[in-house]
């Protein structure tokens, strides 16, 4: 009877060490993917400030999301920040996807992927964990 219930608790676990790998994963390419939308930004662009401000908010959203991880329930408030981040990134996203077209948003294959790192982070966010 003990080795059965040990045996829930390692499967326990190894599905909260697969959902925090994941966790990590979505935070990582998030921060990799806003640091080359930064260095992309292209130099003739006249409103390609905005697109640097974008760049940097998604970095910082990455930042955030990787403290959050890092010190889960050690800094108070940091997960508010986190969901506050997280939404108001991916409400930015949904709000990008529908003033350009599901045309154009599925030829720029990187707005579908951060949307989905965002809707995911922000699952995670919410987490009774984290």
């Amino acid at each position: 009877m003990c080795a059965h219930r040990y045996g829930n608790l390692r499967r326990k676990d190894r599905d909260t060490t697969a959902v925090k790998l994941f966790d990590c994963l979505a935070a990582g390419i998030l921060f990799v993917l806003s640091i080359v939308d930064c260095l992309l930004v292209p130099r003739t662009y006249t409103g390609r400030i905005w697109i640097l401000g974008t760049g940097l908010a998604l970095l910082f959203t990455a930042m955030l999301n990787v403290l959050r991880i890092r010190n889960s329930g050690g800094v108070k408030g940091l997960k508010l920040f986190c969901i506050t981040a997280n939404v108001t990134m991916l409400v930015f996203v949904i709000a990008l996807i529908a003033s350009i077209g599901k045309v154009r948003t599925l030829q720029h294959w990187q707005i579908p992927l951060v949307g989905a790192l965002l809707l995911a982070e922000t699952v995670f966010s919410l987490g009774k964990g984290n």
